[in-house]
């Protein structure tokens, strides 16, 4: 089944800029591209109807790194990379908060508690390792002190299992990612954005001065869009359109408890150098990652129930309402790409988790990669 001539017309035909993804990259990149080229027909199409991969699936933290996150960061990519990597999460963080406003975004000023539990796979950072830490994550913070050791049993609802120390962060938070997707969707439609979802895009092919772009509603329906550029922002799926890309998928499992009467624990949780994290959601409880055991499905599933229930006993006697899991676009590195990777193509993808956070940033440079024509 072909598209209508009203389809083709409207939407499909003469487009200036084809963004591939409809998610944080994809839309901050447009939202950029309209900012410079308030003549240009833009195009995001989506594959998946509610944005796709983690923009709709993550956890919903507003963070910048867990203390022993950064630590391991800075081993594997050194201190100058690691600091530019968390002023970008960092300056993501702000422009997101800036852009929609915290009410838009459901987003809270929770702060953040990293714990260290007998099981876990991390040992808290001495005081000096934290002093360090501090001093050389200012420069990109603003604050000399962005990391605390405290005693666990300052938090209520926590286990002994927990450990005796945590490291807290006043600086980080959490958001609706529901909210933040709508916001999204809400601006880029009064910027006269052309958003289509349920569209797969196929192939590209570089013609002369265009892109050959082969999209498609099943495999019964395609077409060809010509488009002047293309950004691809799809994060964990980019090779399936850029063939030798340094980027993969990554499964991280997601678990939400029932509602539980009198339960109140405000803080967001990070574990196991980020690969395991937990948030209050009203009074359920979340819980996710897990990919660090190299487990099959069930059974990280159970070791995050048993995680969860060791930590918080509350929930022990809650089911888990929902289930899901959230694909993460990992690599050799937990740097961004963010390159032409063709001729009028750009990659914008490898987000390594940090979406949230680091998006609106990598789409904003994505967009740029087209200012000179």
């Amino acid at each position: 089944m072909a598209f209508s001539y009203w389809e083709s017309n409207e939407w499909l035909e003469d487009v200036d800029l084809l963004v591939v993804g409809g998610g944080i990259v994809g839309l901050s990149a447009a939202f950029r591209a309209r900012e410079m080229h308030p003549e240009w027909r833009i195009l995001v199409v989506e594959a998946d109807p509610f944005g796709g991969g983690g923009s709709s699936r993550n956890a919903g933290f507003t963070c910048f790194g867990s203390a022993t996150e950064l630590m391991q960061d800075r081993k594997t990519l050194g201190d100058h990379a690691a600091l530019e990597l968390v002023r970008q999460r960092w300056n993501g963080l702000q422009k997101l908060r800036a852009t929609f406003g915290d009410l838009a975004l459901g987003h809270q000023a929770s702060g953040s508690i990293e714990l260290f539990p007998s099981f876990g796979q991390t040992t808290a950072p001495s005081p000096s390792e934290l002093a360090d830490l501090n001093s050389w994550i200012a420069p990109a913070l603003g604050v000399p002190d962005a990391f605390a050791n405290v005693p666990v049993q300052n938090f209520s609802q926590l286990a002994e299992e927990a450990g005796t120390t945590a490291v807290v962060s006043r600086l980080e938070g959490m958001l609706d990612t529901g909210k933040m997707n709508r916001a999204f969707r809400t601006r880029a439609y009064a910027l006269g954005i052309d958003v289509l979802h349920g569209m797969r895009v196929h192939a590209l092919r570089c013609e002369s001065d265009n892109v050959s772009v082969t999209v498609g509603v099943g495999p019964d329906r395609q077409t060809e869009i010509t488009a002047r550029r293309v950004i691809v922002a799809t994060n964990a799926f980019g090779r399936e359109l850029l063939g030798k890309c340094d980027v993969q998928p990554a499964i991280n499992h997601v678990l939400v408890t029932e509602p539980m009467d009198d339960f109140d624990f405000p803080h967001t949780v990070h574990m196991d150098a980020g690969y395991l994290y937990a948030r209050p959601v009203g009074n359920r409880m979340l819980i996710g990652g897990g990919r660090h055991w190299g487990d099959d499905d069930s059974t990280t599933v159970k070791k995050l129930k048993d995680t969860l229930h060791a930590l918080w006993p509350a929930t022990k006697n809650a089911g888990i309402s929902h289930q899901w899991t959230g694909v993460l676009g990992v690599g050799e590195n937990r740097s961004p790409i963010v390159r032409e990777v063709q001729p009028q193509v750009v990659a914008a993808v490898r987000l390594g988790g940090m979406g949230v956070a680091i998006g609106m940033e990598i789409g904003r440079l994505a967009a740029e990669k087209f200012t000179t024509n």
